[in-house]
C-alpha cells in the first residue's frame, strides 16, 4: 500500500519539481535584501557621486511622499500613456522597446551604471544640462516609461 502511494513521487517530473522548489525556497530565505538606493563604490562607469543623492525632487521626503514627486508620477503616467498610444498605432513593438529602454536606463543609473555618456554629449549640446536631464525627475521618467511600454498592449 505504501509503494502505491509513493510511486508518483519517484517520477522525474516530481523529482525536478521537488528540487526546484527546495532550491528556490533556500535562495528566498537566505538572500541579502536588495537595496536600490545606493550605487556600488568604484571608478569609471560605476562612479558614485553626490549628484544622484542630492536630487531636486526626492520621492520620499521626511518619511512621507513628496508632493512634487506625486505630481511627477501622475503627469508622467498621463503623458506616457498618450505618447505610447500614438507610437503603438504605428508599431507596438517599438512602443514596448522604447518604454522598457527608458525604465532600463533609469534602473541602471540607480546602480551607478551610466549608459548615456552625458559628459561626452554635453560638449555637443550646450542649450540644456544633460546631466540634470538624465539624473533628475526619476519619478516622472519611471512612470512615463512604464505606461509608455504598457500602452503597447492596449487595443481599440
Amino acid at each position: 500500500m505504501a509503494s502505491l502511494l509513493l510511486r508518483p513521487l519517484f517520477r522525474p517530473q516530481a523529482l525536478g519539481l521537488g528540487l526546484g522548489l527546495s532550491i528556490a525556497t533556500y535562495h528566498a530565505l537566505h538572500q541579502r535584501p536588495l537595496r536600490l538606493d545606493s550605487s556600488p563604490v568604484g571608478s569609471g562607469v560605476f562612479s558614485s557621486d553626490s549628484y544622484g543623492k542630492n536630487a531636486r525632487t526626492p520621492v520620499v521626503k521626511g518619511g512621507n511622499l513628496n508632493p512634487a514627486a506625486v505630481r511627477q508620477i501622475s503627469s508622467g503616467s498621463i503623458i506616457g500613456l498618450c505618447a505610447g498610444l500614438v507610437v503603438s498605432t504605428f508599431s507596438r513593438s517599438l512602443a514596448l522597446i522604447l518604454g522598457l529602454l527608458v525604465v532600463g536606463v533609469q534602473w541602471a543609473s540607480s546602480y551607478g551604471i551610466h549608459i548615456i555618456p552625458y559628459n561626452r554629449l554635453q560638449k555637443y549640446v550646450t542649450s540644456i544640462d544633460l546631466r540634470s536631464a538624465v539624473q533628475d525627475n526619476v519619478a516622472f521618467k519611471l512612470s512615463f516609461g512604464t505606461t509608455f511600454a504598457l500602452a503597447a498592449f492596449m487595443q481599440f
